[in-house]
C-alpha cells in the first residue's frame, strides 16, 4: 500500500542504487511526512542504512553507494535535531556522543533526533569523545542523561576505562544510557557503572520518559 514505511524503504534503496541523491532525499521526506519523525527514524532511516550496509558487505552494492545513503542520511537526522530551537530552555537535556575509540556516529544522530522529538534538549556531539569531554559539557548543560552510541568495534579494550572515568566525573544522579550494535559486548563494563543498556530507539523513548521527572512535561 502507498504510504507504508517498506514503500517507502524501497523507494530510498532503489534511489541509493541509482546514485540518485534528488530521488532519495524526496523519498525520505515523503516518508516523513506520510509517517512522522519517530517512525522515519526507526522504520526507514535505520533499515536503509543496516540493509545499505549489508549489500556492501555483500558485494552487491559499492562504496559510493553507501556514501550516497550516509551523506543524505547525516542531512536528514541533523534536519530533526535541530528542532532543539523549540524547545524551552526548561527542557530536559541528554548529551548525545560515542565513546573514544568508536567511530560510527549513525546511533548517536539518532538518538540525538528522537530525543528532541521527544521533548528533550539532544545535545549532539559528534564522535570519539574522551570521557573528559562528555563530562565537561554534561556539567555545563546541567543534563539530565549522558546517551553513548556504541557500534564498532565490539572489543575495544580501553573502552570499559573511558566507561568508568566517565561515571567518574558525573555528578551520581546522572544517568548513563548506552547502546548499539556492540553495546551489548560491554554489558559487563555498563553494567559496572550502573549504566542502562538501551536495546532500540522505542526503549529509549520509554526511558527518556521515565527520567523526564515532574514538572518537565514537553
Amino acid at each position: 500500500a502507498e504510504g507504508t514505511p517498506d514503500v517507502h524503504l524501497a523507494a530510498a534503496i532503489a534511489a541509493v542504487r541509482d546514485f540518485d541523491v534528488a530521488a532519495l532525499e524526496a523519498a525520505l521526506a515523503r516518508a516523513s511526512v506520510s509517517l512522522g519523525r519517530n517512525a522515519l527514524i526507526d522504520l526507514v532511516l535505520v533499515p536503509l542504512l543496516r540493509t545499505v550496509g549489508d549489500l556492501w558487505r555483500g558485494g552487491k552494492l559499492r562504496v559510493a553507494h553507501e556514501h550516497v545513503a550516509t551523506a543524505v542520511a547525516r542531512t536528514f537526522a541533523g534536519n530533526l535535531t535541530s528542532a532543539i530551537s523549540a524547545l524551552p530552555e526548561t527542557a530536559p537535556c541528554l548529551i548525545v556522543t560515542t565513546p573514544s575509540g568508536q567511530v560510527h556516529e549513525f546511533g548517536a544522530l539518532f538518538v540525538a533526533a528522537t530525543a528532541v522529538s521527544e521533548g528533550w534538549r539532544g545535545i549532539y556531539l559528534g564522535p570519539g569523545l574522551p570521557a573528559e569531554e562528555i563530562a565537561l559539557v554534561a556539567r555545563h548543560k546541567m543534563a539530565r542523561a549522558v546517551a553513548l552510541s556504541i557500534v564498532y568495534p565490539a572489543d575495544d579494550p580501553r573502552l570499559a576505562e573511558e566507561l568508568k572515568k566517565l561515571r567518574g566525573l558525573l555528578p551520581e544522579k546522572l544517568s548513563i544510557l548506552a547502546g548499539g550494535a556492540a553495546a551489548p559486548a560491554y554489558g559487563k563494563a555498563i553494567g559496572s557503572i550502573k549504566g542502562r543498556l538501551v536495546p532500540d530507539l522505542p526503549s529509549l523513548r520509554v526511558i527518556l520518559e521515565s527520567l523526564r521527572g515532574p514538572g518537565t512535561a514537553p
